[in-house]
């Protein structure tokens, strides 16, 4: 995580020019209601429209674009990995040429790919996730990877708080999850306890890093507009938070009893939630 905190950068290229130059199609994306826009550890931004990537951008002798193939349109597969699935690629986008009709056709994409279905009662966990962060200006980060720990393992942590001078790290899981009550394998312990515990030990272990690294990553959005956070002096709190999205349209007593049961349980191991 050390390593990790001292890769990024608040005056890498990319964060530079976009400070100088103030380009078009920065603007552009900067004032879309739809879309928010995350600093990347390894000095990238990446553009979202409720968890698909509108682009990914950095800075190699010109500022570079990417975007993945199906949300320009492009649903034919280039090939087969080596497990034999459907390899799909990404693509370069001229962002010179990025206009408002061009955005609203890669939105489509996004929607017709994989978060269709948003008025049902079981909507895509990154629409949800899109639908918090951009109703609430305390989400400083999302989709936090750390894959540096063998003890630890691999962790994706969904969102981050910064509230009342406390960053928090949140889980997001929707009410139909199983993950909610089933077993992790090679345990007996349900998978969702399993990952708040490792989250938790992940914060323990890296705390002084993970407050550099986020100090570093709110100076950043400061100097582009994005944040209206104006203090990076803050607290992290040791204990992960678990936010379960009640999508639930209609209840009766089988839904009633999974929701009594789920917080049976994570009262049992005390694990900080909420229900919303």
């Amino acid at each position: 995580m050390k390593e990790t905190a001292s890769l990024l950068n608040p005056k890498a290229n990319l964060f530079e020019k976009i400070r100088i130059h103030q380009p078009k199609w920065w603007k552009l994306l900067c004032e879309d209601k739809e879309l928010y826009i995350e600093i990347r550890k390894d000095n990238s931004i990446n553009v979202y429209f409720f968890g698909g990537s509108i682009a990914r951008i950095e800075y190699k002798n010109g500022f570079v674009a990417k975007i993945h193939q199906k949300y320009l349109g492009d649903y034919k597969p280039r090939g087969k990995t080596k497990k034999g699935n459907d390899k799909f690629e990404y693509d370069k986008i001229d962002l010179s040429k990025l206009n408002e009709l061009k955005i609203a056709e890669i939105k489509n994409c996004i929607k017709t790919d994989y978060i269709r279905h948003i008025n049902v009662e079981k909507p895509s966990e990154k629409w949800i996730q899109g639908k918090i962060i951009k109703e609430n200006p305390r989400y400083i980060d999302s989709e936090f990877q750390f894959n540096k720990d063998n003890v630890i393992g691999k962790l994706r942590i969904d969102l981050i708080e910064l509230s009342d001078g406390v960053l928090t790290f949140i889980e997001l899981k929707g009410i139909f999850d199983n993950r909610l009550r089933n077993k992790a394998q090679s345990s007996s312990i349900p998978e969702i306890i399993e990952q708040m515990k490792k989250y938790r030990q992940f914060i323990n272990t890296y705390q002084i890093d993970i407050i550099d690294y986020y100090k570093k990553l709110i100076e950043i959005k400061q100097s582009l507009g994005l944040t209206i956070i104006e203090n990076n002096n803050f607290t992290i709190n040791k204990t992960p938070k678990l936010i379960i999205a009640n999508t639930y349209k209609k209840i009766d007593s089988r839904r009633e009893k999974r929701i009594s049961d789920i917080e049976e349980l994570l009262k049992t191991y005390n694990i900080d939630y909420d229900i919303i």
